[in-house]
């Protein structure tokens, strides 16, 4: 066992999807005397991580893959990221099973069988589908229209067996559309941060959506700050296995409007594709997180203007820096 200078146990995280960009950034908020082992299919992370993280290569869609690697690292902490997001999944349905579905089965499997303290997963607003009531509520009934979504729903539940019927401490969040730096170039969802990007790159952005499309969205360091208080949360403060989580929900017009006030000559040019844009539309707006507040304090810290001011600002830097 691996101690720290203090004598207390030193955590180890665990983290499929590993070289993605909620991955990367989260090894930033993660104890600094953790050992963070990230794993992926990639030869190597998307972004810059911290200098106690690792990487492995392991593909979640082979089992016996993942349970050597339970094996080996004993884990007492697994954040189950690996997934196909939306465009991809829709594309190749039969990835999209192997990867989401089979991936998250070997993972709670081998969770189970070395005794892994908690099991934290991503899931989605897309898991929702439409219609739907406004605000969405906790327990909202979960048809979603994409398969991605259907995955992310058919996995809450499947860890809410785990959970009540093997006792593995399954934490799941819902996280709406993240505006980050490093948007997944197969998400239908990443056209929010693109709409940021390109206007510092280039001045100018298409989208495939409605100008009053305007599913929940939040920003990437509130992300980070949700998953960090859920992932330490004390067990017995939880009251469900799956929560919801809302930041804001402006329109893509609102946003263009709201960059512009930055970026004064940055232009946007609305081309509705219906797949695409019904897809966005399908998601929900406002959300009730009144159990995440309540069980483990979450509250955000960015709304439009505030993310607007230091997004742009970051994007900015990365750009002068040639890493945009």
């Amino acid at each position: 066992m691996s101690r720290n200078k203090s004598g207390r146990k030193r955590m180890k995280y665990l983290i499929t999807g590993g070289a993605g960009n909620i991955a990367c950034q989260l090894t930033h908020r993660l104890p600094e005397d953790a050992q963070v082992i990230l794993t992926d299919v990639a030869d190597a992370p998307f972004s810059e991580v911290t200098s106690n993280a690792v990487y492995r290569k392991l593909d979640v869609t082979c089992e016996q893959s993942v349970l050597d690697a339970f094996v080996e690292v004993q884990p007492d902490v697994v954040l189950h990221f690996a997934s196909l997001l939306s465009g991809q999944s829709e594309a190749d349905r039969n990835a999209a099973w192997q990867v989401n579905m089979q991936g998250a089965f070997h993972v709670l499997e081998s969770a189970l069988k070395e005794n892994v303290d908690r099991v934290v997963f991503l899931s989605s607003i897309a898991s929702f589908g439409s219609p739907l009531p406004d605000p969405v509520p906790e327990d909202c009934e979960q048809w979603p229209r994409g398969f991605y979504g259907f995955t992310k729903a058919a996995i809450e539940r499947m860890g809410f067996y785990y959970k009540e019927s093997l006792g593995l401490d399954f934490r799941s969040i819902r996280l709406p559309i993240v505006i980050s730096a490093f948007p997944s170039p197969g998400a239908a969802s990443s056209y929010a941060s693109n709409m940021f990007i390109e206007a510092v790159r280039n001045g100018t952005y298409q989208l495939q959506i409605r100008e009053t499309s305007n599913p929940a969205l939040i920003y990437i360091d509130d992300c980070l700050k949700a998953i960090d208080l859920l992932t330490h949360a004390n067990k017995d403060s939880l009251t469900r296995a799956s929560y919801n989580l809302f930041s804001c929900s402006p329109t893509a017009a609102d946003i263009a409007i709201e960059i512009k006030h930055v970026i004064t000559d940055s232009e946007f040019i609305f081309e509705p594709i219906p797949k695409v844009a019904d897809l966005i539309d399908s998601w929900p707006r406002r959300i009730d997180d009144a159990a995440a507040r309540r069980d483990w304090g979450w509250k955000p810290d960015f709304q439009l203007a505030e993310m607007t001011r230091e997004f742009i600002s970051t994007l900015q830097c990365l750009n002068a820096e040639g890493g945009l």
